[in-house]
């Protein structure tokens, strides 16, 4: 994770406008401050919860395939353990995962002004030195990729899965954990 508070805010502000800021206040979240972050990691685990309450039909405190109804290429996406039983650590990260990829795609079509599906320093209004900490490559732009790894919310992965620095391609995890969003 890239701890620069330019990229957390740019962040913040995108999860704010999909997820709400219900129990944070809009500056904690435009300036990327980590009670936002704590708050988006609470609100999580409680929609993770509800949803485990709601479709546990044998009590376990763990979702099977059947369970959930997810496709089983979703299914084994999530199921990073492979025990075919999703708990809630894997339905967490596969939540913040979901959430990371669309923050990730709103901050691409807020401020891509060419068009290009990436960011420069100069569309995200950064300094260099800032940006360069985000620009992993040194292509003087920024993908998909590149922004994903650089967002705040990959603490909040941390907490849920020990696989947490290895993310999924953009596309295919976006097909993998779509569905967890729908019906949660």
């Amino acid at each position: 994770m890239v701890g620069i508070g330019a990229a957390a805010g740019l962040f913040s502000d995108a999860l704010s406008s999909i997820f709400g800021t219900s129990g944070a206040k809009k500056s904690d979240a435009v300036s990327g401050n980590s009670d936002f972050m704590a708050e988006f990691s609470k609100q999580t685990q409680q929609k993770t919860a509800n949803m485990i309450s709601a479709l546990d039909k044998n009590g376990d405190g763990t979702l099977s395939a059947g369970e959930i109804g997810l496709s089983p290429q979703a299914f084994t996406a999530i199921d990073t353990n492979g025990d075919g039983q999703l708990d809630s650590n894997e339905l967490n990260a596969a939540f913040v995962k979901q959430k990371n990829i669309t923050a990730t795609q709103n901050l691409i079509n807020k401020y891509d002004t060419n068009g290009d599906g990436k960011l420069t320093a100069a569309e995200l209004n950064m300094s260099a030195s800032d940006f360069a900490a985000i620009d992993t490559t040194g292509s003087g732009a920024v993908g998909m990729q590149e922004l994903m790894a650089a967002s705040p919310m990959n603490s909040l992965l941390a907490q849920f899965t020990s696989t947490a620095n290895s993310l999924t391609s953009a596309p295919s995890a976006a097909n993998n954990v779509q569905g967890l969003d729908m019906i949660a």
